[in-house]
């Protein structure tokens, strides 16, 4: 753990038992096998197979992040042999392992969060949540224990309709509350509703510094007194390239800790209570915020 400026903790979570981590024969093969991926063509890895080819096309979107998330560690063959020996090699770099060990990361500091407050009633914001799939996982397993109430939020209407499929197999789509609407829309015409924790993970990273910052202040006046924020933004890393020219995720800003650190600093977020998380490989960051 490093304490930087204004005393925000940064925390790299290298539990092996809860993340994907590298052995080290696969630290020693990045080394030759990165800089390949890094300059493969493009049309290469959309023609590798389906997966690809989705999450090439739907890049940015739930659907795409989906691909990555459900992925069991298996070679399945099922849409052909190319498809399922290439899938099972890029589902295993170490931007795919990351992206799955930041639902996890997440996950674990929701858990965290509920379990703060002393209360049982507990109302949840969960903006841009086409990726939300860390809510929906946590409440279905603490569904028994406390009362939710969970507000949805995502300009996309088949973004919404995921996250209501997802809710139906977890049986809590009675707890949810959805918007097809901005996230700045929503927090200006809601200022009257307060929320326990708002999730807003997979948004930053495509958002630009002001707009971040006049962002974050809207969502501590939408906090309730003690609230917590949970937010989260990709680093620089070895894969960049392959990530963004190769599989063709663009538009992604990439922020290190003195990036963060600036932006939160800039907003109504106190910085003592404030802490940046890690994830093994080091290239997602997980922000938490209390009030």
């Amino acid at each position: 753990m490093k304490n930087f400026s204004n005393n925000i903790k940064i925390i790299v979570d290298n539990d092996s038992k809860d993340y994907e981590v590298n052995s080290f024969l696969r630290r020693a093969m990045n080394f030759f096998l990165i800089p390949v991926l890094n300059r493969l063509p493009k049309g290469i890895f959309v023609k590798s197979g389906k997966r690809a080819e989705a999450v090439n096309q739907h890049a940015t979107t739930h659907k795409a992040l989906e691909v990555i998330y459900s992925f069991d560690h298996k070679i399945k063959f099922e849409k052909g042999i190319l498809d399922g020996f290439m899938a099972y090699f890029w589902l295993k770099t170490n931007n795919a392992k990351a992206l799955r060990n930041r639902l996890k990361l997440v996950k674990k500091e929701l858990i965290k969060a509920i379990h703060s407050f002393n209360k049982k009633e507990i109302r949840i914001l969960n903006l841009a949540c086409g990726s939300n799939r860390a809510i929906i996982e946590v409440v279905g397993l603490h569904k028994e224990k406390f009362d939710f109430e969970i507000f949805g939020v995502d300009r996309s209407d088949s973004a919404i309709e995921y996250g209501k499929n997802l809710t139906s197999i977890f049986d809590i789509a009675h707890l949810f509350k959805w918007h097809q609407d901005t996230i700045s829309n929503f927090l200006k015409n809601n200022t009257n509703i307060k929320f326990d924790i708002i999730e807003m993970v997979g948004f930053l990273d495509y958002v630009k510094d002001e707009k971040a910052i006049l962002l974050f202040n809207q969502i501590y006046s939408a906090l309730t007194d003690d609230g917590v924020f949970i937010t989260g933004n990709i680093k620089d890393n070895p894969e960049k390239r392959f990530v963004t020219d190769v599989v063709g995720w663009p538009n992604l800003i990439f922020r290190n800790e003195s990036d963060l650190i600036k932006l939160i600093t800039n907003s109504k977020f106190k910085s003592s209570n404030i802490k940046i998380i890690y994830e093994p490989h080091n290239i997602h960051g997980v922000i938490k915020c209390k009030k």
